[in-house]
């Protein structure tokens, strides 16, 4: 039995009982388990320190999780899936994630950097995974900063999927952002998006970024917002919910603002709502529209 064949083994034979078994066909000083645990199901290697990873594939993730092993508390890289029907190719992908190379050097670069592992993993096979790219979420933390400067009450409703991303006692704002250092369009998801709210104002903000090593990443603004008095819970339950769970990489992604412009959305604002038809009725049998504006030309102000 080889390396494949124990880790198929394990996954056919461990039950759901939270049982790991040591792989037998490594050297000793690079150990990792196979394990199956609830749904889910991997290989296991040891982290040298406390370090969070939480990455995501379409069908499995590379998390770390804190467990008892021989009676020692140890925190372990786990590679997980769910899918059971593909078990036995995701053992590939397991198996080399553990092999240990010439004197262990592909087990210490996969301790170093799992996300690096986890980056080139991901380029090849592709992740079809829905989620905000990271300046999106950037540009709405960024936009409740600002607001917070400004001695304004805050709630923050994008990843929840309301109507406006952010909101204030008196005024509605929708974030945009880009890194393209042209392209002035934005895409608007529904009629609702920029329809003005019965008692309050509304805004756009557009932001336009470009990558940088010295910029900003959601993890710097989350550490700004709390000691600003943003609530840390709320943060960490909203950055989840639309996949930037503690650990994940992609919110250590740094960008340089290259500039925010606000946008009133008034009546003469080029939109689409439910008052552009008659009776404020879509036509019949049209339950959703999605369309482009132009922001060049329109009035704004730096944001």
């Amino acid at each position: 039995m080889n390396l494949l064949e124990e880790i198929r083994f394990g996954f056919a034979n461990l039950g759901k009982n939270g049982l790991m078994l040591p792989i037998n066909h490594l050297p000793r000083s690079a150990p990792a388990w196979v394990f199956s645990e609830g749904a889910v199901f991997g290989v296991a290697v040891e982290l040298n320190d406390d370090r969070l990873v939480a990455e995501a594939f379409t069908g499995s993730q590379l998390v770390s999780v804190d467990r008892i092993v021989g009676g020692t508390p140890r925190r372990l890289l786990r590679l997980e899936s769910s899918i059971q029907s593909l078990r036995n190719e995701f053992a590939v992908i397991c198996a080399q994630m553990i092999t240990p190379g010439a004197n262990d050097c592909l087990r210490k670069e996969l301790i170093d950097e799992p996300s690096a592992w986890w980056k080139k993993w991901r380029h090849l096979l592709g992740n079809s995974l829905a989620v905000k790219s990271s300046y999106g979420a950037l540009a709405e933390l960024l936009t409740i900063e600002k607001l917070m400067q400004q001695g304004m009450e805050v709630q923050w409703y994008g990843p929840s999927g309301g109507v406006v991303d952010v909101w204030t006692p008196t005024a509605g704002y929708e974030v945009k952002a880009t890194v393209s250092c042209y392209d002035s369009y934005i895409h608007v998801a529904g009629q609702f998006q920029l329809a003005l709210a019965s008692a309050s104002l509304l805004n756009l903000v557009h932001y336009r970024f470009e990558s940088s090593a010295s910029g900003d990443s959601i993890d710097a603004v989350v550490q700004r917002l709390i000691k600003a008095g943003f609530d840390a819970e709320v943060l960490a339950q909203s950055l989840a919910r639309i996949g930037f769970h503690p650990g994940n990489s992609t919110r250590r992604e740094t960008f340089m603002v290259l500039e925010s412009r606000l946008f009133p959305v008034g009546t003469d604002f080029p939109r689409i709502v439910p008052e552009s038809f008659a009776d404020g009725c879509l036509p019949s049998g049209v339950v959703r529209i999605e369309y482009q504006v132009d922001l060049a030309g329109l009035d704004h102000q730096p944001f």
